[in-house]
């Protein structure tokens, strides 16, 4: 009998307070627990001007507030989107205002507010809806939902094709903070002139307008709190985390330290597609960070006539490095198997420089390799002669050679039309060139090896070569 009684005792409080016993956690109470553990909200604190002293010993020593409760919470902050106070509500309040990541949350807000903010009075919605993508996302461009939503709004595919987002095999503008803001103010418009209800259009928002409709015609009632029950438990929960983080967001936020944080980084205009590897390679920039600046590329690859953003003070170091970048990522996707049988490695000869002194003037068409074969030194010996430090050089500019070899010309050249070739792979060890590699082989210059592989003078350690033996 005692037994009964706790049985009664315990689901009546569970009915009387709107709680369900061993219910599953709410995904938006998950997002908020595990705001500081994802990679790119740890990132966003390290890369910004958020990493400050003044920011992290604020929120290290900021205790969490204490929150009113019942009608006088909702009735505290000033707001034109009218919400009810729940039990469900409540929860969320005590969620909010005891945990640290409140605070992490609020600077994370206040760093994405000024440009959502000007699309809501743009589009003449209530500035509330900054808080919107807290709560759905914690602004993480990567989070997703268990209904197909995705990036910092969780919109789904139909609705992100819809209002104008691009969804392809480069990229995902749901991830876009930019673009996928204002689709989705658009969306949310759009759902309000419907419903003229703002926990209607909230639901909509994540559950699809169809779903909302069928259940108010099938109960026959607009009243958001009556639908509850019936909604979907993963998503159902929008309403009362926005309604309590409006709450202590208003609250918490009076003394924040105002601030206008800001990502130091470049822009580049990427013409043609371009992988992440090639990049990362040839210029050696860290991969994460080319992640974290791009969310919204995908499968490591930038689209043509895409405008990547880098890290800073790294554009100009791309662009002198375009042609390699290019030419480097051509070499890796016309990369032939290698076959150990016959992959071959000679030892590179040293040719001792001579006491004649040559001026060369550089050419249209000039790169150091060329010139070095033509002279029959290295490129090394013409970096240290005239003190370059890089394999850039200009037309017009004179370059000291000592050398006894006389230039070579395209009519010295053997003619090899009728030798039978056999063709050979050669892996590039540490301190090789083309023009090295190409002297052992006779019959075989530099050029011939680039145009073969499609490659310009710059190799790496452990590319593989396909070469013609003559």
């Amino acid at each position: 009998m005692r037994f009964l009684f706790f049985i009664t005792f315990t689901l009546s409080y569970y009915i009387v307070f709107g709680q369900q016993p061993n219910i599953e956690k709410s995904v938006y109470v998950k997002q908020f627990e595990n705001l500081m553990e994802n990679e790119y909200t740890r990132m966003l604190f390290q890369k910004s001007t958020l990493n400050t002293d003044s920011i992290l010993e604020h929120v290290s020593t900021t205790k969490p507030f204490n929150p009113l409760f019942g009608d006088s919470l909702l009735k505290s902050v000033e707001i034109t989107i009218p919400l009810t106070y729940k039990s469900e509500v409540h929860e969320f309040v005590k969620l909010y205002s005891q945990s640290i990541n409140q605070h992490f949350l609020n600077y994370i807000i206040n760093f994405r507010a000024s440009e959502i903010r000007a699309e809501l009075k743009k589009q003449q919605l209530p500035e509330e809806l900054i808080l919107l993508p807290a709560i759905l996302s914690g602004f993480n461009p990567y989070s997703s939902n268990t209904t197909g939503g995705e990036g910092y709004w969780h919109l789904n595919y139909p609705q992100a094709i819809k209002f104008g987002l691009t969804i392809n095999e480069y990229i995902d503008e749901r991830r876009d903070f930019s673009k996928s803001s204002k689709a989705a103010i658009a969306y949310l418009k759009q759902l309000q002139l419907n419903y003229q209800n703002w926990e209607l259009t909230l639901a909509a928002f994540v559950a699809g307008a169809n779903n909302i409709n069928n259940l108010i015609q099938r109960h026959q009632t607009t009243d958001y709190w009556k639908l509850y029950p019936y909604l979907n438990p993963k998503t159902r929960d929008v309403v009362p985390a926005f309604s309590a983080l409006l709450y202590s967001y208003t609250q918490n936020n009076s003394n924040m330290i105002e601030l206008n944080p800001i990502i130091e980084a470049d822009t580049f205009l990427v013409e043609n597609k371009l992988s992440y590897k090639a990049i990362l390679d040839v210029v050696n920039l860290n991969k994460k960070e080319l992640q974290f600046l791009n969310p919204s590329v995908i499968n490591e690859i930038f689209p043509s006539n895409y405008i990547a953003i880098v890290p800073k003070n790294t554009a100009c170091k791309i662009n002198q490095f375009c042609d390699s970048i290019y030419f480097y990522q051509d070499s890796l996707i016309n990369k032939p198997k290698i076959d150990s049988t016959i992959e071959e490695k000679v030892d590179v000869e040293t040719i001792s420089a001579t006491n004649e002194e040559i001026v060369h003037q550089v050419k249209s068409g000039d790169v150091l390799g060329k010139i070095a074969e033509k002279y029959g030194v290295k490129i090394s010996e013409i970096q240290e002669w005239n003190n370059l430090k890089g394999t850039t050089i200009n037309i017009g500019q004179q370059l000291m050679i000592y050398s006894n070899k006389k230039p070579t010309t395209n009519s010295q050249k053997p003619a090899t039309n009728n030798q039978q070739s056999e063709m050979i792979l050669y892996t590039v060890k540490s301190g090789d060139n083309l023009w090295d590699i190409a002297k052992n082989y006779p019959g075989v210059s530099a050029e011939d090896i680039m145009e073969l592989n499609n490659i310009d003078e710059n190799i790496k350690i452990g590319q593989v070569l396909k070469i013609k033996k003559k």
